[in-house]
């Protein structure tokens, strides 16, 4: 049986390694923030401790934490935030779902792997960006709003510039046509190199292009 001051130790270590990644979060101006991964983490030491301690002998703890780890991705859900193109909160989201990892191997008992695992995710959230930059260069996500010729090849000439550009196509989406047109929306990630205004400009030249803008 559990004592009260394993107990208090556990919650205290789960609001400490919970916190710092919440902090850094919070930091960030996330979606989900301190309190956000404070009470996930605490939330799941909770779930552990009973699932573990107050059925002995008669109950599967991994029952309690298999329903944590499937229960989590509504909260996480609803970080994400979409705007157009733009999708935002993915990696909150997936800082929440860590979290509660850490809440489950704080309420277990197993300490080390929840603080290595804090340290882990860490470095993650703060040095990812930053290497990335360094070693990948600095790419942005831009939306573009087109009206080209309906027409065999038109898509495919703007694929072609685009892969000459080194511009990744995350989304496309076909509009509505008329009168020899159709609309097209195309999510893009640009390399640091290359201006919004140079690749307007080089997709304005095709003459399957009549407008282009961004969105």
């Amino acid at each position: 049986m559990i004592n009260v001051w394993d107990v208090l130790l556990r919650f205290i270590l789960s609001t400490l390694f919970s916190g710092v990644i919440g902090w850094e979060r919070e930091k960030e101006e996330k979606p989900a923030g301190l309190r956000t991964h404070i009470l996930v983490s605490l939330g799941s030491t909770l779930f552990m401790i009973v699932s573990a301690y107050a059925f002995p002998g008669n109950g599967d703890p991994g029952r309690i934490a298999a329903q944590v780890v499937t229960g989590i991705g509504f909260i996480g859900a609803g970080t994400i935030l979409r705007t157009g193109f733009t999708v935002k909160g993915l990696t909150t989201a997936a800082s929440i779902w860590a979290v509660s990892g850490i809440g489950l191997s704080v309420g277990a008992g197993l300490y080390f792997p929840a603080f290595i695992a804090t340290i882990f995710i860490i470095v993650v959230l703060v040095l990812a960006t930053k290497l990335e930059k360094i070693f990948l260069g600095t790419h942005q996500d831009v939306g573009l709003n087109l009206i080209i010729e309906d027409r065999p090849g038109a898509i495919g000439e703007i694929g072609t510039l685009l892969g000459e550009l080194n511009v990744d196509i995350k989304q496309i989406e076909l509009g509505n046509s008329w009168e020899g047109k159709i609309s097209l929306k195309i999510l893009v990630r640009i390399p640091q190199k290359l201006t919004k205004n140079e690749l307007l400009l080089r997709l304005s030249d095709l003459p399957s292009v009549v407008d282009v803008e961004l969105i």
